[in-house]
């Protein structure tokens, strides 16, 4: 026959493993996640990286493309420029830059003039649209009227380059427009790759760009690493004039060589499950069930068209090429024959006409970055001006302002990353203070009743019981803050909206409530519309009503009065928790919702977690509502709440 006080001698020990083997598995749940979000950081800093080199890689790239850009546009204006006024104007331009082979004009696609010409003598006299391998090249740049960048192409005397073709075009006497001709300029990939150090492999990662002739993820890989594409790159595209082309990364090491660096923290939390599985071996019936889940966040960028003006010494417009009207202050005919000044506030005028000045003086490119406001629209330009001749200097300029605001929101990314690694070290600071600190006490209460089970009387050991339980009610309760704080800044945590009637969910709380209302003989008043419904998570608004009601009732004296109340909006419903309470400081009353801190005692010398109010915050901002305190010292508090009607 079976003994049954064996039996239950056992229960305990059973709910002591079971639970243990609970918390290991939420402990290597974690891990994974752990696991998961380290290499989600690591491809968020890799996505960094690669915008700046990307960034730099468009730069250098672009410095050269106005050059055609820039020859273009003075052939579009002259068309009857001369090979020796063509060399000198290539000669100003690619004179001292290493990572340009050469630059080439052909007037009816037929290379007339090419600088430099020793060494490419055989060049003049090519037919481009009889070219085979630049024929289709040539032709959509003749039909859509934009720039391409042909290759990687191996060139006949060696290495290895990008084309750039920019078609030209003249005004017909009835303002229609005319092909004239290409110029073209070769960009040697190598030189312009070093110029930025762009490597096949850094420190911690390798790189590869695909997409010859602009063709993107569609185009052949024709830098570094291959392979980078068949596992799971971190991509980005360089923007050219016409087409892309696709940077991609990867760990040198691979992606599943990163692991949690937390190492410290899983340890915490094995050992934790162990003392707590042991504790609830001793008190018999106090289980502690733990679950974690969670998850966080990801990038974009860059486009643009350029003006080409002419201007002479006095900051006259002498010509406007018929290219992106819309970038223009004024519509070309009221800017002809006029001056800076005559055109822009006197600080506008005086920097543009200090830089043309400039260009005039060194007879060197001068680089502008400045905001102008066009049709009630603020716009970033980058500019160059050129040096043309004693009276004239050509001013491009493009379209600036994705990049501007990229810059902006990546300083804002940055920021945000600050905030939110404070926020998880002191998330981790309280799971290191605030949970390992009680074990001390516990341990100490526990090897107490161990010790001396048999000399204490049975009120000292339901005292000490009572203490025991009690406290571990608090970190039970911690615990739950934490959980339901980690899974509301889960991105995939979704609200489960549903027609709720506010008054009848209200009173169920203060019900719950009461008998702690009681102890200090707090009175409980409900004042919400018995009518008032609204659509929000049934369980989110539960939790915030709870705390805020709780801690209204542990910030009032005895005798006092707690009362929740409600205000019909245009838009939303407003929602209040006001007491009569002690009231709070003004300078705590500025972080109550932004920082992670120790709770204070109430009145009753009650304890909290600490996140009830974070907590509070982060789910009415999920429901698109805000959340704010009033209160005065020694007159009480009150807690308003918003929540959209629908």
């Amino acid at each position: 026959m079976n003994n049954p006080s064996k039996r239950v001698n056992l229960r305990p020990i059973f709910i002591a493993l079971i639970s243990f083997i609970v918390f290991i598995l939420i402990i290597l749940k974690y891990t994974q996640f752990s696991h998961e979000k380290t290499e989600k950081e690591v491809r968020d800093n890799l996505t960094d990286i690669l915008v700046s080199k990307r960034s730099q890689l468009e730069k250098a790239l672009y410095s050269r493309i106005y050059y055609t850009k820039g020859v273009a546009a003075y052939c579009s204006i002259n068309n009857g420029i001369t090979t020796e006024k063509f060399y000198q104007l290539a000669a100003e331009l690619i004179r001292k830059d290493t990572v340009i082979n050469s630059m080439a004009l052909s007037k009816d696609c037929i290379i007339s003039a090419i600088y430099p010409l020793a060494g490419h003598e055989a060049a003049i006299g090519v037919d481009l649209l009889k070219h085979p391998q630049r024929k289709k090249i040539v032709e959509s740049t003749i039909k859509t009227h934009n720039t391409f960048v042909a290759g990687p192409v191996e060139l006949v005397e060696g290495g290895i380059a990008f084309i750039s073709y920019t078609p030209i075009f003249t005004k017909t006497t009835n303002d229609s427009l005319s092909f004239w001709g290409v110029t073209d300029i070769v960009i040697l990939k190598q030189q312009l790759f070093n110029e930025i150090n762009l490597v096949t492999q850094d420190k911690n990662f390798k790189y590869a760009l695909k997409g010859t002739d602009g063709k993107g993820q569609e185009g052949e890989c024709f830098w570094g690493d291959c392979k980078i594409f068949n596992d799971k790159p971190v991509t980005i595209e360089i923007i050219l004039p016409t087409g892309t082309w696709c940077f991609a990364s990867t760990p040198i090491n691979g992606w599943t060589n990163y692991t949690d660096k937390s190492e410290r923290i899983i340890m915490f939390l094995y050992f934790s499950a162990f003392i707590i599985s042991i504790l609830i071996w001793q008190l018999s019936r106090a289980i502690i069930i733990i679950r974690a889940n969670e998850k966080e966040l990801k990038a974009i960028f860059v486009s643009m068209e350029d003006i080409i003006i002419e201007f002479n010494r006095k900051g006259e417009y002498i010509k406007i090429a018929p290219t992106n009207y819309a970038l223009l202050i004024l519509p070309p005919k009221e800017l002809l024959g006029k001056n800076l000044y005559e055109v822009f506030d006197k600080k506008t005028a005086d920097y543009f006409y200090g830089a043309i000045s400039e260009c005039f003086t060194d007879k060197k490119m001068v680089v502008l970055d400045y905001p102008l406001t066009i049709n009630d629209k603020i716009i970033w330009f980058e500019a160059r001006i050129s040096y043309l001749s004693e009276n004239s200097v050509l001013y491009v300029a493009h379209d600036n302002t994705i990049k501007k605001t990229a810059e902006e929101q990546l300083k804002q990314s940055q920021q945000n990353l600050i905030m939110l690694n404070e926020t998880k070290d002191k998330f981790f600071s309280i799971i290191a203070h605030d949970l390992r600190s009680p074990f001390q006490g516990f341990l100490g209460i526990s090897e107490l009743l161990c010790n001396n089970i048999d000399t204490l009387t049975k009120e000292e050991i339901k005292e000490y019981s009572k203490d025991l339980n009690f406290s571990l009610l608090k970190q039970y309760e911690l615990l739950n803050d934490l959980l339901d704080w980690s899974r509301i800044q889960n991105q995939h945590f979704q609200l489960i909206k549903e027609t709720i009637a506010l008054n009848e969910e209200t009173a169920k709380i203060l019900a719950n409530l009461e008998l702690i209302a009681s102890q200090k003989r707090i009175t409980l008043l409900n004042t919400i519309d018995n009518n008032l419904f609204i659509k929000a998570d049934l369980n989110m608004l539960k939790l915030v009503l709870r705390n805020l009601i709780s801690n209204s009732i542990k910030f009032t004296n005895k005798d006092g009065l707690v009362e929740v109340s409600s205000k019909e909006k245009e838009n939303y419903i407003e929602i209040v928790v006001s007491d009569n309470g002690v009231g709070i400081e003004e300078e705590e009353l500025k972080s109550l919702f932004t920082n992670l801190q120790h709770t204070t005692e109430g009145t009753a010398n009650e304890i909290g977690t600490g996140l009830g109010l974070m907590l509070s915050q982060e789910i009415i901002i999920k429901h698109g509502g805000k959340i704010w305190a009033e209160s005065k010292i020694g007159v009480g508090s009150k807690f308003i709440f918003t929540l959209p009607t629908e």
